[in-house]
């Protein structure tokens, strides 16, 4: 039987083992939940017109099991009534001042948040968030335990509409160019605003948010802050702590990664790029007709069906249908692209941004 095995078979295998060591954990076994002497944490979220999300956040962290937690909801100048909504729910309220020049919006209520929290650990999330009961003390235990000054973790994508269960290769995708389950390095890291948890003396050296103000994203930026100053970053790779919705419709998906995928061509390393051609020909099979090339793209097809089932709500009929996650891929990539080398504004969140090649506002 002529599996075909020639040059252009043998490509996509590699991206195919390629995408299999990118997307495989390993490192050390998960540390035991520590006792109930817990640090003190101030849970951080900076809300922008969060009116309808901040509901289903606040009632996630009023079920966490944690015993020494203070909630902090910094108010980002809204038109709605997100502060109405913080404040009946009882938590610390703060009502953000207008950005300075040259900060970004969130880093500045981050910021905000931070001068006025008490706890010896501070955790950064978002409204769009819902947390997992013993999400708080396995992040604690795991932030600790390994001695890192800075913790992130995988989102857990909920998904409620079946065309976005259809994208489970593009977040696959993305994951493996990240690397979130090897070890983090410069230009080679995943971080996550939604949850970004700092010891506070690490998060006080960094400078805090002060540090990545002009930036278009605060999270790449400040894991590659952290391990370029030689301060501890880990990824929890644990079952989920939280769950999102990142996106409500087709176009605020493109739009949104549009602008993730922009930022984060300023933090990643050349040979990404070197690694997306290597994973898109396995999928592809290197656009050959044989046997050895369909056998890696039935391989690749199964492998993300497999992975996609730990990262949210998938269907496994994403990973059949995977030229509609790679073609939405192909298109962000090449929207941000465009609009990093040309220079455009940013619009987010009702406000007008302009950034250079380097990702700085």
């Amino acid at each position: 039987m002529d599996l075909g095995m020639d040059l252009g078979t043998l490509l996509p295998l590699f991206g195919l083992l390629l995408l299999v060591w990118r997307m495989t954990p390993r490192g050390r076994p998960l540390l035991p939940i520590l006792g109930e002497h817990l640090p003190k944490v101030s849970l951080i979220v900076p809300a922008r017109n969060e009116e309808a999300s901040l509901p289903l956040l606040l009632a996630s962290l009023a079920r966490l099991d944690y015993p020494n937690l203070e909630v902090i909801v910094v108010d980002d100048r809204s038109t709605d009534q997100t502060p109405v909504v913080a404040k009946a729910a009882g938590v610390t309220l703060v009502s953000g001042s207008e950005r300075p020049a040259g900060w970004g919006g969130k880093q500045w209520a981050c910021m905000q948040g931070a001068r006025v929290a008490t706890g010896d650990l501070l955790l950064f999330t978002d409204a769009d968030t819902q947390h997992f009961p013993d999400g708080l003390k396995r992040t604690v235990n795991e932030l600790l335990g390994s001695g890192a000054g800075l913790l992130s973790t995988l989102p857990f994508h909920l998904n409620p509409h079946y065309w976005e269960r259809l994208t489970g290769p593009f977040q696959v995708m993305l994951l493996a160019l990240t690397a979130p389950y090897g070890a983090p390095r410069p230009q080679r890291v995943f971080a996550i605003g939604q949850y970004l948890l700092f010891k506070r003396e690490a998060y006080d050296q960094l400078g805090g948010h002060a540090a990545v103000a002009g930036a278009m994203v605060e999270d790449l930026p400040l894991a590659n802050l952290c391990l370029e100053k030689g301060i501890g970053y880990r990824v929890y790779r644990g079952e989920a702590v939280f769950a999102v919705r990142m996106y409500a419709s087709l176009a605020e998906f493109t739009s949104g990664w549009r602008r993730n995928f922009r930022a984060g061509f300023s933090y990643a390393t050349p040979w990404a790029g070197v690694d997306a051609v290597f994973i898109v020909m396995a999928i592809t099979g290197g656009l050959r007709w044989n046997l050895g090339s369909a056998l890696v793209m039935l391989a690749t097809a199964a492998f993300m069906a497999m992975r996609q089932r730990s990262l949210g709500h998938f269907a496994v009929l994403g990973a059949v249908l995977w030229p509609l996650s790679l073609a939405l891929f192909c298109l962000v990539s090449a929207l941000a692209m465009s609009d990093r080398l040309l220079g455009r504004a940013l619009i987010w969140k009702g406000r007008s941004y302009v950034s250079g090649a380097s990702g700085a506002l």
